[in-house]
C-alpha cells in the first residue's frame, strides 16, 4: 500500500471526526428535540471529542495511532488488493459512523 493512500485514508478519517463534532455541536445548540435525541447526540458529540482530542495529540507528537493500526493489516491478508479493499472499507464505515448518525438524530423531530 502507498503511504500517500494511507495519508489520504488517515485524513479522510481525522476530517469527519472534527465534521461529526461540529455538527453535534450544532444540533444540540440549535434545536428544540426530544430529550433522549439530546442526549444521544451529545454522547455521540462527546465521543468524537475525545477522539478528536487523540488525534491533535497525535499530531502534536508527530506520529499516528491510526497508521500503526494500519499496519496491521499485513497481518490480514498477504494480498496487496485486499489489503487495500479492507482499508477503504474500514475508512468508509468510520466516515459513515462519524457523521450520519447525529445528523439523523439532529433532522427528525
Amino acid at each position: 500500500m502507498k503511504e500517500k493512500e494511507l495519508f489520504v485514508c488517515i485524513w479522510i478519517h481525522h476530517i469527519a471526526t472534527f465534521a461529526g463534532i461540529s455538527e453535534g455541536i450544532y444540533y444540540l445548540i440549535s434545536g428544540n428535540r426530544r430529550v433522549w435525541k439530546n442526549c444521544m447526540i451529545f454522547l455521540l458529540t462527546a465521543f468524537q471529542s475525545w477522539a478528536g482530542l487523540k488525534i491533535l495529540a497525535d499530531i502534536r507528537k508527530g506520529k499516528s495511532r491510526l497508521a500503526d493500526s494500519c499496519k496491521g493489516l499485513k497481518e490480514l491478508s498477504e494480498n496487496k488488493r485486499e489489503r487495500k479493499r479492507i482499508l477503504w472499507t474500514l475508512v468508509l464505515a468510520s466516515t459513515i459512523f462519524k457523521i450520519f448518525p447525529v445528523h439523523i438524530l439532529g433532522r427528525v423531530s
